[in-house]
């Protein structure tokens, strides 16, 4: 299924989106006589938190509204045309998400090469976090302020969103902890990141963590190794490979985060960017005021935000 938060009618809500129209999941629950998934949660993290059985009523329902055939009588009522909501980020975790560093060696290869120097993967998973508070949804504008920082820069990635809890997960089993997948920008200011010499505060200014516009359930997206990631700034594409080439895998990742750490539903994994982003050009690009990222991974949807620089209209 894909599942998300939206706002419409002045409500937040839990909505599938099928096509081109997105579906509340309890007014169409209620609408529909479907009383089990209108006793769910009202948030999407509280539906993960609810566990595995809640997430296959949800699934059942989901099937009903595949076809994307909806009665008319139904529309601004429990179901809404995409263009007439607003996607919020689908949802706000209770922690930092987690980010991977250095995960895909060409994007390595190409920032060692300006320096110039030889590349070297990483020889253990590199984690770092980026502030709750940075998160934004689909279409939100990320306005950074030009006294923090002027090196603004772009990062797609594929996010991981766990579904249960879990200490010292193994490998093999790591993608049963796994509730969905979503795309993420992880937005940098790189005076910050480099100056400081750690990552946090260059990447966690307010809205530099883009989600959305939904999270594709495992059944759904299929394997994500399979996937392909392609960013578009102003219509130019600057980033385009596959999401399986990175070197620590999703279940890789799980495991390491998890050992003598437990790990909750709704934690979000952010698993590291390809090559094609600002800091690689030369010369280097950095992100302008009104430029416009579309960020996309196959089989999950299209992650769109403009930069603007704040104190501009």
């Amino acid at each position: 299924m894909y599942i998300t938060t939206i706002k419409a009618a002045d409500q937040e809500m839990v909505a599938f989106t099928a096509g081109d129209q997105a579906i509340s999941v309890h007014k169409a629950a209620a609408h529909h006589g479907r009383e089990a998934v209108a006793a769910a949660p009202d948030t999407l993290l509280g539906i993960i938190e609810a566990g595995p059985d809640t997430w296959a009523e949800l699934e059942n329902f989901y099937d009903e509204f595949r076809s994307g055939e909806l009665p008319a009588d139904g529309e601004g009522k429990w179901w809404w045309q995409n263009a007439d909501v607003t996607f919020r980020p689908p949802i706000i975790p209770r922690k930092n998400p987690w980010v991977v560093g250095a995960n895909y060696y060409q994007h390595l290869a190409n920032g060692f090469a300006r320096i110039p120097r030889p590349a070297i993967a990483p020889p253990h998973v590199e984690y770092f976090t980026k502030a709750v508070n940075s998160i934004i949804g689909h279409d939100d504008d990320i306005v950074y302020d030009k006294r923090a920082t002027r090196t603004v820069d772009y990062e797609l990635e594929l996010a991981v969103v766990i579904g249960k809890p879990g200490k010292d997960v193994p490998v093999a089993d790591a993608y049963d902890w796994v509730f969905g997948y979503t795309v993420a920008n992880d937005v940098s200011a790189r005076e910050l990141q480099l100056g400081h010499q750690q990552y946090h505060r260059g990447k966690s200014q307010d809205g530099f963590c883009p989600l959305g516009p939904v999270i594709a359930t495992p059944r759904d997206c299929g394997d994500p190794n399979q996937l392909r990631m392609r960013q578009w700034v102003n219509g130019e594409l600057r980033q385009d490979w596959p999401v399986g080439d990175m070197i620590y895998k999703i279940d890789k990742l799980i495991e390491v985060l998890s050992q003598g750490m437990t790990i909750e539903p709704g934690e979000i994994i952010i698993c590291g960017t390809g090559p094609g982003v600002g800091f690689e050009q030369l010369p280097q690009s950095w992100l302008q005021h009104g430029d416009v990222l579309e960020a996309e991974i196959s089989r999950i949807g299209l992650l769109r935000n403009t930069i603007k620089m704040a104190g501009y209209a």
